[in-house]
């Protein structure tokens, strides 16, 4: 769609959070600068973010015109979306993603890296000012698994979702009912062991020390498994236990959006760390969770063993759909173990019996056997 370009060229932008009848504060302007490797986000008399006050039932993004063509800031679109971004100014790029970069859209390149392939776009991102701007026209062939874009001559909307969960990501457990919610395991299992007592199942970053050499430190409570406590079977040449261990034994390492190869930048984003762990055992997965999401074997929650990938979609409050966002590792007794920013930051290890894990659950995917 072609816009007028008299409405101009902008270099701060803001987004409108607004009920029917109200219009854009001053005090909300978010502006997006480029500096060094990172994207900071900047407000006038306040801290920056997106408003998500109840009564907020849509948000809207200005449109700005270059050349002709409608652009929208980055900044705006992660806000909005509730994305994670990072700019890579050695490679001129910025990634967009939940837990993990599964977009990455290179300044004035057609072609955006997305999970495993590549989309072309109509016209490419570019810089202005410092700022990031992503064409309208790619909002919808990108990001359309997240939400619906209402397009005017003005500014892009989004509307309220209605399907976020009933409970925080750090809320109470659940009762388990039997539900079909809830989260099972696979009594024939081959791997299935002693399990720590539930007091234990919550342990966060701060009680594990990792070492430099990835194993587990002498005073983290975590203990390699032995070979005399692993049946017989094994499932495509891996000791799930094994995997398991060595996982938990990067307890700690903290969060990183995008993170470069483990070793190299020391960190872990959720897609990274599962395949990191599972390289090490001879096993490739895909660049992002969406891309490990399409393959390997579906299971039902029901019938989970540890060892299994557990897909999840990360919500917002501006997102109409459902898509994968993050991936953990199944350990068994309602157990994952993965890299989040939340609830803790970092690897750790999470009790899934909870209504937020429950409802944002979207598929399992069985790699070992």
């Amino acid at each position: 769609m072609k816009l007028p370009v008299k409405y101009g060229i902008v270099s701060v932008l803001a987004i409108c959070l607004t009920t029917a009848g109200s219009g854009c504060s001053p005090n909300k302007v978010q502006q997006q600068s480029v500096t060094g490797s990172q994207l900071k986000t900047f407000s006038k008399g306040g801290v920056g973010g997106v408003n998500t006050l109840s009564s907020v039932e849509s948000a809207r993004l200005p449109i700005s015109i270059y050349d002709g063509i409608p652009y929208v800031t980055g900044n705006d679109l992660a806000q909005a979306l509730q994305l994670h971004s990072k700019w890579e100014a050695d490679r001129n790029i910025y990634q967009l993603g939940d837990f993990d970069a599964a977009y990455e859209l290179k300044i004035g390149s057609d072609d955006v890296r997305v999970d495993e392939g590549t989309i072309r776009l109509a016209q490419p991102p570019i810089l202005r000012n410092s700022m990031v701007y992503v064409p309208v026209s790619a909002l919808s062939p990108l990001f359309a698994s997240y939400t619906n874009f209402v397009v005017t001559d003005k500014e892009v909307k989004l509307d309220l979702s209605s399907g976020n969960p009933s409970q925080p990501i750090n809320g109470p457990e659940d009762a388990s009912t039997g539900g079909d919610a809830d989260f099972m395991d696979d009594p024939n299992d081959p791997f299935k062991g002693e399990e720590p007592t539930a007091d234990h199942v919550e342990q966060t970053v701060a009680s594990f020390a990792h070492n430099s050499s990835g194993a587990a430190a002498p005073n983290s409570g975590v203990s390699e498994l032995t070979h005399s406590a692993i049946p017989a079977a094994k499932l495509k040449n891996v000791d799930v236990n094994q995997l398991i261990a060595k996982a938990k034994s990067y307890m700690g390492v903290k969060y990183l959006f995008g993170a470069p190869p483990y070793p190299e930048s020391s960190r872990f984003d959720c897609s990274t760390f599962t395949r990191y762990i599972y390289g090490r055992y001879g096993i490739t997965l895909g660049r992002t969770a969406r891309a490990q999401a399409a393959e390997g074997t579906s299971v039902s929650r029901k019938q989970l063993r540890k060892g299994d990938l557990l897909f999840f979609y990360v919500p917002g409050r501006f997102r109409s759909n459902k898509t994968v966002g993050h991936v953990a590792i199944y350990m068994g007794n309602n157990r994952i173990v993965h890299s989040s920013p939340e609830p803790e930051n970092g690897v750790q290890i999470t009790n899934i019996n909870k209504p937020y894990w429950k409802e944002t659950f979207l598929e399992a995917k069985r790699f070992v056997y």
